[in-house]
């Protein structure tokens, strides 16, 4: 890039590369026109207008080519960009008034009066003459202007800082002659009566002031100013040794920025805050606080400026620095705050803990607000804090916790609506409307973080030519992201570096641990991991949510990993850890179908439940993880640890599916125990969603892989592999797993948790199909106690579920009713709607064989809406069947017929013939009553093939109808 400069404090001169530029009287104006507008474009109109005020030549627009064309030939072509309408200086141009500005601006914000005096005199410096001296276009008179008053105010600012300095002798000089040139400026009348005062020569002081009532009388007819008045009084009732108090009151917050959005809420509660009156005893202070980056200053300057007139004291900010390297130190902060509340130089003492006293005494009794902006720590804040009366405003990144008594006002990133509304007040509305979707993503991109959205606004007006969408593309980057969101001393990086730096090594190392994981969010108790969790919230670098959780912001993310050096060894450390607990909280949850690991420690059971739906996105997140990271081994048994919270909470069941087959898929890496464990789960899984022909060769596989010691894994095998053969009228199949389940337990008795699952398995299996077995019974109530006991809250439901069905087919309905009602009733306790509305069919189903057709209609309305929610084809199947059934029995077979039909065509999807025979045969039944027996006589020979299939109780009755259905088929 070419070294551009103009020079406009004097002469106008324009250099390349250190080299001067000739410049013609109109190209010296044209130029000079454009550094003036800062940047900003100037239309062909304003130009012309501006170089020839009185009258335009003819061809006026192709003058301005033409001295255009001249600039680019002598400078270079890239020094002017033709933007629509007009003209705009690169970019890259320095311009000697922006310095000045700056060097101003740098000067006012700083607390310490040596450097501020050091910048003024180099900001001075560079003025050789007035503005724009050898040039006369209109264009340049605002500027011209507005450098004027800045160069006066830049005098009287390096007055003020010498005086604080105590050189009041020394500065006298200076003062008279400035005085003299400026008559009119009363600050500077005022500062060299304080001068003079303070150097013993009161007689002095006060004929200054004579002075410069005489000249304001005879040139305008007007008095001086309040603040010099009461200068004026405080001389002429001081003693010789005593310093004038301040002549002014204090009233230094910066400017609030006009691209404020959103925050309502914030600056609700920040308002509200400082409309307290502050206690008597001690100040009343407010830290807002939250991520580097999210408007913290912003906020708290609005707040205060709709707040000042409650103080009537005055308002004292101070910029802490603390997120920098160089900290403001406490006592230089208050060495500022007494000059400006009117302490001599000379009076202020040197200690911090005396210039403190000093001040907090000044303030006694005071409302004065203090601002002390960008907070380090507690530590630095606390000298600051005035006495009671008064409010501190502190914002910090630092939660700062060793301030007793604070009112906390937390950040987080703005909502969507607030950041698009804050990039369209920066790089325009119609452009941001124009491509809403691309200005979504960079809106999500910048992490809805204000600071990064600024940049990215700011980026965008400076290129009109830049489509949002081209931005979005290079923020898409990740390597470049950080880099494309710094812009003229607005930096993302920086804002984060200071509060990473200042980590203790441990949090750093976990900040670079987890940065490189794809979770979104932690939780996990660990006593290693759960204090630096703590640490790195405290730093504002990862964001403490109100569930316990944390999580990281993606651009913190992003800079972590530019910072810390970590490999694939630690990010697998991280993990194993997290594994550990998964463990724990596996073997605590209510839930025992499918076999655990023994872990010690204990957890309680609804904290494991709480832990897994928490860290259930987080574990998904980890296996993908360990899978890229070649860990497929640890992946697959932290798979294996959501096996139960999955068939709990069967809402999970899909994608805890999709995790099993991904670590699947990498079968060939595992190890043969895991390898079995994780087959066993997915064929568990599919049998759970009804899927049994995808069950069955897993569960075939697993049970023959768990040998030896693996007995638990055996049993569930063999009792997943006997439910989902029999679905599929694989009848010798069963039958043959099942026996070999008995004989297996049998053999090993006592296994564990499963023992009550392989009971209610057996209970079940002769239950469905032999209605009133005593062997049903005696099962299904044996494994309810070993469930009950064993503390599988989940097993217990449904072997009571089961157990009521025993009791319905036995037409023993109070103690069905009674055993049902509980199940739904756990089933709720468990928090898994899928088993609820599955106990709720249950139920329904025993009210309409029990007679209560009103009582099944309600309930069956209800799960014929939750099982379509749910996406749960079998069970909106029955349901559909069942309430078919009711519409029957109430004579309306029309409703009957659509409810069934519907019934049958899932079934028939879905491929499981038991259930399909069932609503085949009410079906029959339907068309019967509406007279169309061929329909009946068809539909009741499938449903019969089906029963005797199974060698189910329901054929003989079948058979019976069927032949009164051909007998009136024929007769039709």
């Amino acid at each position: 890039m070419r070294g551009y400069q103009i020079a406009v404090l004097g002469r106008v001169e324009l250099s390349v590369d250190g080299t001067a530029v000739p410049l013609a009287p109109l190209e010296r104006a044209f130029v000079a026109s454009l550094a003036a507008q800062r940047g900003r474009i100037v239309s062909v109109e304003r130009l012309i207008d501006g170089l020839w005020p009185e009258r335009p030549p003819a061809g006026a627009r192709n003058r301005v080519q033409a001295i255009v064309a001249s600039v680019r030939r002598n400078a270079t072509p890239e020094l002017i960009l033709t933007r629509s309408p007009g003209y705009q200086l690169n970019a890259a141009v320095i311009v000697d008034a922006a310095e000045f500005a700056a060097a101003v601006q740098a000067a006012t914000a700083t607390t310490d009066a040596r450097r501020a005096v050091t910048l003024l005199d180099q900001a001075l410096a560079r003025w050789r003459d007035d503005a724009f001296v050898d040039v006369g276009a209109t264009l340049v008179d605002i500027e011209r202007d507005r450098l004027r008053e800045l160069r006066e105010h830049a005098i009287e600012l390096r007055v003020e800082a010498l005086l604080s300095l105590g050189l009041h002798r020394e500065v006298v000089p200076e003062l008279t002659t400035l005085v003299r040139d400026r008559p009119l400026r009363e600050r500077l009348r005022g500062q060299l009566m304080v001068a003079l005062h303070r150097s013993g020569r009161q007689a002095e002081a006060l004929a200054v002031y004579r002075d410069g009532v005489r000249i304001l009388a005879e040139e305008h007819g007007i008095d001086p100013g309040p603040q010099l008045r009461q200068l004026h009084r405080e001389i002429l009732g001081s003693e010789q040794e005593t310093s004038p108090r301040a002549w002014v009151r204090p009233s230094q917050l910066p400017g609030v920025t006009g691209d404020f959005v959103g925050r309502d809420k914030e600056l609700g509660l920040l308002l509200s805050l400082l409309g307290r009156t502050p206690p008597a005893g001690a100040a009343q202070v407010v830290v807002v606080t939250g991520l580097a980056g999210t408007g913290k200053t912003t906020l708290a300057l609005r707040a205060a400026h709709a707040s000042r007139h409650r103080f009537s004291a005055g308002c004292l900010y101070a910029d802490l620095r603390g997120n920098t390297a160089d900290p403001a130190r406490p006592g230089a902060v208050l060495g500022a705050f007494l000059r400006s509340l009117g302490v001599a130089g000379e009076a202020i003492p040197t200690a911090a803990e005396e210039r403190a006293a000093l001040y907090r005494s000044i303030l006694a009794d005071q409302a004065m607000m203090v601002m002390l902006d960008s907070a380090a720590d507690a530590a630095q804040v606390r000298p600051l804090l005035p006495p009671g009366g008064s409010t501190a405003l502190v914002t910090s990144t630092a939660a700062l916790p060793g301030l007793a008594g604070t009112e906390v006002v937390a950040l987080d990133v703005l909502p969507l609506d607030d950041g698009l509304e804050l990039l369209a007040g920066l790089a325009g509305a119609e452009r941001i409307d124009r491509e809403a979707a691309a200005a979504t993503d960079v809106v999500e991109l910048c992490g809805r973080l204000p600071l990064a959205l600024r940049i990215a606004g700011v980026r965008l007006a400076e290129r009109e030519a830049m489509t949002v969408a081209r931005l979005r593309d290079r923020l898409r980057d990740e390597r470049r992201r950080l880099d494309e969101l710094s812009l003229d001393g607005l930096d993302v990086r920086t804002s984060f570096t200071v509060g990473f730096e200042r980590l203790a090594p441990p949090a750093a190392r976990l900040l670079g641990v987890l940065s490189r994981t794809s979770l979104r969010s932690f939780g996990m108790s660990d006593e290693s991991t759960e204090p630096l969790l703590e640490q790195l919230c405290r730093a504002h670098l990862l964001t403490a949510d109100p569930d316990g959780r944390v999580r990281m912001h993606d651009l913190v993310r992003l800079h972590a990993r530019e910072r810390t050096d970590v490999d694939a060894d630690q990010v697998i450390a991280f993990y194993t850890r997290l594994h550990a607990h998964a463990v724990r909280a596996a073997a605590a949850l209510p839930c025992k179908a499918l076999p655990v690991a023994d872990a010690p420690g204990v957890i309680d059971p609804w904290d494991a439940v709480e832990w897994f739906e928490a860290e259930r996105e987080s574990l998904l997140a980890a296996v993908r993880d360990l899978l890229g990271l070649d860990a497929v081994d640890l992946a697959g048994r932290l798979a294996c640890t959501m096996g139960n919270f999955a068939m709990m909470r069967s809402q999970h069941l899909p994608e805890f599916v999709d995790c099993l087959r991904g670590v699947l898929d990498r079968h060939a890496d595992l190890p043969s125990p895991t390898r079995m464990s994780l087959r066993l789960h997915l064929g568990t899984a599919y049998r759970m969603l009804n899927r049994y022909a995808e069950a069955v060769p897993l569960l075939r596989a697993a049970h023959r892989d768990s040998r030896g010691p693996l007995v638990a894994h055996r049993l569930v095998a063999l009792h997943g592999y006997s439910l989902c053969c029999r679905q599929l009228g694989r009848l010798r199949e069963a039958d043959a797993a099942l026996l070999l389940m008995v004989r297996t337990c049998a053999a090993h008795w006592p296994v564990g948790p499963v023992d009550g699952h392989v009971l209610l398995t057996l209970g079940m299996q002769y239950g469905q199909y032999q209605h009133t077995s005593p062997l049903a019974y005696a099962a299904c109530e044996a494994g309810l106690r070993l469930l009950a006991d064993g503390g599988d809250l989940w097993g217990a439901a449904l072997a009571r579920e089961s157990i009521g069905l025993l009791h319905r087919h036995a037409e023993q309905w109070p103690q069905a009713l009674e055993h049902l009602r509980q199940a739904v009733t756990d089933a709720g306790r468990l928090g898994d709607r899928m088993s609820v509305t599955t106990a709720e069919q249950a139920l329904a189903a025993t009210y309409l064989a029990a007679g209560d057709s009103a009582s099944a209609r309600r309930l069956l309305t209800r799960t014929v809406r939750a099982f379509r929610e749910l996406r749960h084809e079998w069970g909106e199947a029955i349901s559909r069947r069942l309430l078919g059934k009711v519409h029957l029995e109430e004579g309306d077979a029309e409703r009957a017929v659509a409810e069934l039909e519907g019934s049958v065509a899932m079934l028939r999807g879905i491929g499981q013939p038991f259930p399909l025979a069932n609503s085949l045969s009410l079906l029959a039944r339907a068309y019967a009553t509406l007279a169309r027996h061929d329909r009946a006589a068809a539909l009741g020979e499938e449903a019969l093939r089906i029963f005797e299939h199974f060698d189910a109780a329901y054929a003989d009755d079948l058979r019976e109808r069927l032949t009164d259905w051909r007998s009136a088929a024929h007769a039709q």
